[in-house]
């Protein structure tokens, strides 16, 4: 276990900078979501069904901008990709205190499709920043941070729109994520480590044994999409959606259980322990040296330990129980950002990011229909227990894609070699 290793990347200037600002971008981002629906159901006076239309209409515009984000990000750079967001969310946001219901579910549709892209950023980032053997450190690092602005920033949200009025208060979250992204976009750092991905290199075979990029080949510039996505790089998209949906599961299986539990403060006290495993998993992931604890390898202990939390007999053996699950939270997060980082060449990891993010919110966007009727009809147990099954078959679904990948890249490798021996 090399904790050194945050050492050596905090020492890095371009590593602080992401951390900090991601920070700054994420944590306000989070609460305005949170706040969102308060504001539809507080100050518009609609239902919860009717706050959860316009979440979805949010969540899906960004669902289908974020890979186009990405591919912006890699051909035309960050600030041009960062300008039309930069101008027009604050309007939109600013605008929102005084729209009725029906213009406001317009406008956030179009503040999805425009919204910071800050999960890609930030691991871009990160990948340009570190050398290949510091990158599990320096991902680890970007998931422990998106815990803790998952934690902060929705508390902070919530406090605010509690003592004030929930427009403003949307408002001013969204404008200080747009504030971290302004920031950002005039320091302008590199999304591809210059050094590294100019130098030159062959593929080398990644952590779980494909064929893989490093990051650090010249390409010649960004290449086409069929060029890198395979077998393995979709594995690693299923993986995503499965951990997506397990985490998003789990969410609505701890909501029940803190219903059934009858306490005000059960269900802090279960996402703050839940949370607070993720974030000790996530230091101790990014302290172990490359190729050990595969995506595979997380998935299957994040589903059995979900599963798990099915034997809470109380308010603190769930909540243990769900300490435990969290240990894997943010280690498949980073895990996954690894992968894509070891398959996909430097100049196309921001589509690929892009994309990846679309498969996890599809992952959040399946397990409320599938978890919330199995919560209605067998109780939060069941509920755990299913959320951790179906995440379970989902990295099932991945590991064969992965299996097919490889097959399909050797039967390529022996066509290859077969064409190098043929005469002429």
């Amino acid at each position: 276990m090399n904790f050194a290793a945050y050492a050596d990347i905090w020492r890095l200037p371009a590593v602080r900078q992401a951390v900090l600002l991601g920070a700054l971008g994420k944590a306000p981002w989070f609460g305005a979501g949170i706040v969102l629906t308060l504001h539809v159901v507080g100050s518009l006076g609609a239902s919860y069904a009717s706050a959860g239309l316009v979440t979805a209409v949010f969540t899906l515009a960004i669902a289908l901008a974020s890979p186009i984000r990405g591919r912006l990000l890699d051909t035309i750079g960050l600030r041009r990709t960062l300008l039309p967001s930069l101008v027009l969310l604050p309007v939109a946001f600013l605008a929102a205190p005084f729209l009725d219901y029906w213009p406001l579910m317009f406008v956030m549709g179009g503040v999805g499709l425009l919204a910071i892209p800050w999960f890609v950023l930030t691991r871009q980032l990160m990948l340009a920043a570190v050398p290949e053997s510091q990158r599990r450190a320096a991902l680890a690092l970007d998931s422990v941070v998106t815990e803790m602005a998952f934690m902060g920033g929705p508390t902070v949200g919530i406090l605010l729109a509690t003592s004030w009025d929930t427009g403003w208060t949307l408002a001013l979250l969204a404008c200080l994520s747009v504030a971290a992204a302004a920031l950002l976009a005039v320091l302008n750092p590199p999304l591809v480590s210059e050094k590294r991905d100019a130098a030159g290199a062959e593929p080398k075979p990644s952590a779980e044994g494909t064929q893989a990029f490093d990051g650090t080949q010249a390409l010649g510039g960004r290449v086409g999409m069929r060029s890198w996505l395979n077998g393995p790089v979709v594995a690693t998209f299923v993986a995503t959606m499965a951990a997506s949906f397990t985490l998003a599961g789990t969410d609505l299986a701890m909501v029940a259980a803190a219903r059934s539990l009858e306490s005000s403060s059960a269900l802090a006290i279960l996402i703050v322990v839940w949370g607070f495993g993720s974030l000790i998993g996530g230091l101790l992931f990014g302290g172990l040296p490359r190729g050990t604890l595969g995506i595979t390898h997380l998935l299957v202990g994040l589903g059995v330990t979900t599963m798990l939390a099915a034997l809470g007999t109380n308010l603190w053996v769930l909540a243990a129980l769900l300490g435990v699950a969290g240990l894997f939270c943010a280690p498949t997060l980073a895990a996954t950002s690894e992968r894509l980082g070891d398959l996909v060449p430097a100049t196309s990891r921001g589509e690929a990011f892009g994309w990846s993010g679309t498969m996890a919110t599809a992952g959040n966007a399946l397990a409320p229909p599938v978890v919330g009727y199995v919560l209605d009809a067998g109780g939060w147990q069941l509920g755990f227990v299913i959320t951790g099954l179906c995440g379970l078959a989902l990295a099932g679904v991945g590991w064969v894609s992965l299996q097919a990948g490889r097959r399909g890249l050797a039967r390529a490798r022996r066509r290859g070699f077969e064409k190098l021996r043929q005469p002429g």
